[in-house]
């Protein structure tokens, strides 16, 4: 078992691990789109999968998406970037994550030559396998759990697959929760994530309207990856350098004040009771609940006010919840 120094590893292929001083590594094995509460209990029998046999837990992903090399046209983009799926598989469990560069190439592999590529490696010896029942590799999809099960008997190691977990009579993929922020049903994609939704960025400069007009700062977010949830105007806490934050959350493009530009929803953040210059800054913005929908309002005045009002009942609805 590797010790506390070897926490939170990040490589591109198994036989890295041993850099770090990892020798015998337990490994599940997915793509791990928003590491939802299906990929939780998978990262679960990892992690007691790795005690037993006195190994490391390792997650083994990709990226780019597969979808988005094999099919990009329909594609639906990413659900959290590729640091935050990192972040979440070293939360989760994973002592170390392996994240494999997928190309046209590698996945053209057939299920043999994807093993060889990716579980053998003569630094580390494979303790364990685990994956999800439904979990597909190599060129079209051929190898499956029985591939990996062979596979485990011959090397003589563990192999376990999980089935999928079903919430409310469906099936936690991360298509259905895409499906459920698109359509703004930010519950049920917080029960499905075991978490509330939120979105990852870099805080850009705006129009500059919302502090010097409105009285209200936000923080314009430029985000890479995550779906958007509809416009309108939401309850949520931000995390900013490890301290979290009450937030007003403005989805839409400020029909107020008519931008010409204002084609693409924006996502923007005002942290209540927050003052600080924080451009450039990378922070993460939490979705908690819907408050109302975006409106266009005759004045800028009438706009603040509705604002005013809108934090007041923000605050009231996070009062005595935890942000966790």
């Amino acid at each position: 078992m590797t010790n506390e120094k070897n926490l939170h590893i990040n490589v591109s292929s198994l036989g890295a691990l041993a850099k770090h001083g990892i020798k015998k590594a337990t490994v599940a094995i997915g793509v791990f789109d928003g590491v939802h509460k299906g990929h939780q209990l998978l990262l679960k029998k990892l992690v007691k999968m790795a005690k037993k046999d006195n190994a490391t837990p390792v997650a083994m992903t990709f990226y780019p998406h597969p979808k988005s090399v094999l099919r990009p046209e329909t594609h639906p983009g990413l659900l959290f970037s590729p640091h935050k799926k990192v972040e979440l598989l070293h939360e989760y469990g994973g002592k170390a994550v392996v994240t494999i560069p997928f190309t046209k190439d590698f996945a053209a592999l057939s299920p043999q030559e994807f093993i060889e590529e990716c579980l053998l490696a003569p630094q580390v010896e494979i303790a364990g396998i685990c994956v999800g029942s439904n979990w597909r590799f190599g060129s079209e999809g051929k190898g499956d759990t029985r591939t990996l099960k062979d596979f485990a008997a011959r090397g003589h190691f563990d192999f376990e697959s999980l089935e999928e977990l079903i919430i409310d009579g469906e099936t936690v993929s991360s298509t259905l929760i895409r499906r459920a922020v698109s359509s703004g049903l930010l519950k049920k994609a917080e029960k499905l994530l075991g978490r509330p939704y939120s979105i990852s960025g870099e805080v850009e400069r705006g129009k500059m309207i919302a502090g010097s007009t409105l009285s209200h700062p936000t923080a314009n977010i430029k985000t890479s990856c995550g779906i958007i949830p509809p416009n309108g105007v939401y309850a949520g806490w931000t995390e900013l350098e490890g301290k979290k934050y009450p937030t007003a959350i403005a989805v839409g493009v400020s029909p107020t004040f008519n931008y010409s530009d204002s084609d693409l929803p924006r996502v923007e953040a005002h942290l209540i009771d927050f003052h600080g210059d924080i451009y450039g800054k990378q922070i993460e913005t939490f979705f908690v609940d819907y408050l109302r929908e975006e409106r266009c309002y005759a004045k800028p005045e009438d706009l603040k006010l509705q604002i005013n009002e809108d934090v007041e009942n923000i605050k009231n609805m996070l009062k005595g919840k935890k942000y966790e």
